[in-house]
């Protein structure tokens, strides 16, 4: 038995108790979290292709896969992967208020694809989601910024049935 009085053990306990709570609790602060992309392109025929987002969605570090995803919820805009004025200029496809922390993982989801060759519009098939295994760590009242540089297939362009794919080229956080 502890011999100490009651008086004694209470702030012991309660300095116990704060830290647990401050080991345990889930992160409340929050930063930004932006992503980019940027395609590696030849000069050709196609004028422009043109890719909508449907959905970004963050993994949380060392929470297991079936959980821990973090949905970007706003509307994406519709970006233009050869537009020769931003061609040096990634382009923002998402930007939205996260928790703080590390994210090792990134998926975005597309809805559909366009593509223009000598002034006509040809429909493609929405792309494969892009699947990213980049760390992104968001500070506190921070900003970070993950680019993604993408190249794709000209001959599944020019095919029969055309469609869009993408390889990954590189991925760099800011």
């Amino acid at each position: 038995m502890y011999s100490f009085p009651v008086w004694r053990r209470a702030p012991f306990i309660a300095v116990l108790i704060i830290i647990l709570v401050i080991a345990y609790a889930p992160a409340t602060t929050q930063g930004t979290a932006t992503l980019r992309l940027a395609a590696l392109s030849a000069p050709g025929g196609i004028s422009h292709i043109f890719v909508e987002v449907s959905n970004i969605v963050l993994h949380g570090e060392g929470v297991p896969n079936s959980t821990g995803w973090t949905t970007l919820s706003q509307s994406f805009p519709v970006i233009d992967l050869l537009s020769r004025v931003n061609q040096t200029l990634s382009q923002t496809i998402g930007s939205a208020t996260v928790h703080s922390g590390r994210y090792d993982a990134v998926r975005i989801f597309f809805t559909n694809a366009t593509m223009v060759i000598d002034g006509a519009r040809t429909s493609l098939a929405a792309p494969s989601p892009l699947d990213l295994n980049a760390t992104m760590r968001v500070f506190p009242n921070g900003i970070s910024d993950l680019l993604v540089v993408v190249a794709f297939d000209y001959a599944t362009l020019f095919a029969a049935t055309p469609t869009l794919t993408f390889t990954i080229v590189r991925e760099s956080s800011v």
